[in-house]
């Protein structure tokens, strides 16, 4: 198996990835990164479809975040190996799901509460930080 696929959440796009990308293709895995265009569970699944197709043998299919729904739904395909949730959702009934997709984020997301010295930014002050670096003016 030196096939792997990799599936954006659904806040951001298929560039998150590319730290894990450069790592695997550095140990010569052939690394496929999916731009689902977030639009619906459908589209999504469908898009993650068409790139295992292209795959030519058995593959690992990862996905993170709103990703982990994406891979249970296209993990019936014939050329899927093995699925891999990294902090992802396992839905039950894929069509909830959907309205995750719906969210919107702020214009200015979380700058309130952005900190110089660690160069994280959270919801709240008590909150995990986001994997995202902060805009200062």
């Amino acid at each position: 198996m030196n096939n792997i696929v990799l599936v954006h959440g659904g806040f951001v796009d298929g560039a998150g990835w590319e730290g894990v990308y450069k790592i695997l293709k550095g140990h010569g895995y052939k690394v496929s990164v999916v731009q689902n265009p977030t639009i619906s569970l459908e589209d999504d699944v469908a898009v993650t479809k068409r790139t295992l197709a292209t795959q030519d043998g058995p593959t690992i299919l990862v996905g993170h975040s709103y990703g982990g729904a994406v891979i249970t739904e296209a993990g019936n395909h014939p050329k899927v190996s093995a699925l891999v949730y990294i902090a992802a959702f396992a839905p039950d009934k894929a069509s909830r799901w959907d309205r995750l997709l719906k969210i919107r984020r702020p214009a200015r997301p979380y700058r309130r509460y952005c900190r110089r010295k660690t160069a994280f930014c959270s919801s709240t002050r008590r909150s995990f930080p986001l994997l995202s670096q902060p805009t200062w003016t």
